[in-house]
């Protein structure tokens, strides 16, 4: 049998991130508009525009950002019950 998780495990994995970030993205610009920002800085730009820029480019970062730390999670913690296990 192979340590390799399944591709329906996977998927299940992204996804849950997927809806923890979209959640998590839709509270953030509750409250922050990004043409706000972007007229704060003086930014040359297309305010509809950089404001769906910045709700993908987040989007896209946060989801990256949690999926490494799950994964990291289940890594560490199968690295540790494999240990465990070989000892006894």
């Amino acid at each position: 049998m192979s340590d390799a998780p399944s591709c329906k495990c996977v998927i299940s994995f992204l996804w849950t991130n997927a809806l923890v970030v979209g959640g998590l993205v839709f509270l953030l610009f509750t409250f922050i508009d990004p043409a706000d920002i972007a007229v704060a800085m003086m930014l040359d730009v297309d305010e509809s525009v950089f404001r769906i820029q910045a709700y993908a480019f987040s989007f896209g970062f946060l989801w990256l950002g949690f999926s490494a730390s799950t994964f990291l999670n289940c890594y560490f913690s199968r690295l540790k019950y494999n240990m465990h296990n070989t000892i006894k």
